[in-house]
């Protein structure tokens, strides 16, 4: 009888270990915002979750070669307060898990041409089935050692969050109050199978601590209404000059002093090329400042400008910035143009210049 007694005991004080284990693994619970100034009762504190609409995203031939960023989310930067709501009095870093327990995201993604990912603090991480969870690097609680006594600053708090009443005195570690820095990228893989035609929705991550997922729920960031819209059509571009006449040295500075008409023609290759219309974007390595460009001689170069136009608008065109260029005709793509020559000093000299004005296009 005394042997069976002692058993009893013995697998009384396992199940007891097993289950403070248990209630140990999900210690941390992070809240929106600063530190609470008054007690609450965290058992009943609202999460809080940020959806991000990613939209459609149009992959065609010419933005699908693999590491091409194919959307990006603003850069958000959230505070949280991060409480100990299992009352262990330990420190604990805060960590971002990853996708949901079903890894719907990765699964998806890692079957697919795309890759969905996480810059976190400048760093990318890719979204994989292996990917568990991402290291902030920031300590959420930390230990207090002032826990003996029941007006002890470890008790006091857990009478900030509701853990402690008549009938307990728990301990509860400090809480911090820590800043996230993240954005929500899709690149293109490179190769693999199209994504899902249908709109896609995924839990992208959650902030916990070391112990796994709070059943409790955290912060969340989610991804809603993403669509891949997949296009046949390959646009060719081919090298065009345009010759933009004479000019005297005694000609007027910082004035456009004529405008020579030109057409940019592209050739389109595809059966969905007249469904989108096109944007274009033109660059130089010669540029003076945002509409302009210089030329290329040494004696002409901070001499002789250049600027570009629609045809038929009076406002020069940006560098770098995006340019309507309407719909194709399914096999050939056309924009007119004016080029306008302006002297930003006086010439000292005769001769010729020229220079390298680039352009994209691609679907809007």
């Amino acid at each position: 009888m005394k042997r069976k007694w002692l058993s009893l005991l013995l697998n009384a004080f396992l199940i007891a270990i097993s289950l403070t284990a248990a209630q140990s693994a999900s210690a941390m619970r992070c809240l929106s915002g600063g530190k609470a100034t008054s007690n609450f009762n965290i058992d009943t504190a609202k999460n809080t979750t940020n959806t991000t609409n990613v939209g459609t995203i149009t992959v065609t031939s010419f933005n699908s070669d693999a590491n091409i960023l194919l959307w990006e989310s603003q850069t958000y930067s959230s505070t949280f307060t991060c409480y100990d709501d299992a009352t262990t009095n330990s420190s604990e870093d805060a960590y971002l898990y990853v996708d949901d327990a079903a890894k719907k995201l990765a699964t998806d993604f890692g079957n697919s041409n795309l890759i969905m990912g996480i810059r976190f603090n400048g760093q990318e991480y890719p979204i994989t089935k292996t990917t568990d969870k991402i290291a902030t690097g920031k300590q959420a609680l930390s230990y207090q050692s002032d826990n003996f006594w029941s007006s002890s600053r470890a008790s006091q708090n857990c009478n900030l969050i509701g853990k402690n009443n008549w009938s307990s005195s728990r301990r509860c570690a400090d809480p911090q109050t820590i800043t996230l820095t993240y954005s929500l990228y899709i690149k293109a893989r490179g190769s693999g199978s199209n994504f899902p035609a249908t709109v896609k929705n995924y839990d992208v991550f959650q902030l916990d601590g070391i112990g796994g997922r709070n059943g409790s729920g955290n912060f969340q960031e989610k991804a809603s209404g993403i669509k891949i819209n997949y296009v046949e059509c390959v646009p060719v571009l081919s090298t065009q000059s345009v010759d933009l006449g004479k000019y005297y040295a005694y000609q007027d500075l910082n004035t456009v002093l004529r405008k020579t008409p030109f057409t940019i023609n592209v050739t389109t290759n595809g059966k969905d090329c007249a469904k989108y219309p096109f944007v274009g974007v033109f660059s130089s390595a010669y540029k003076v400042d945002d509409q302009t460009v210089t030329a290329i001689e040494t004696g002409m170069k901070d001499v002789v400008g250049i600027r570009l136009f629609e045809s038929g608008n009076s406002a020069p065109l940006s560098l770098n910035d995006t340019v309507d260029f309407g719909y194709s005709t399914g096999t050939q793509l056309s924009k007119n143009f004016e080029a306008g020559v302006l002297f930003l000093k006086k010439p000292v000299n005769a001769g010729k210049f020229t220079s390298v004005i680039n352009y994209e296009v691609y679907f809007k």
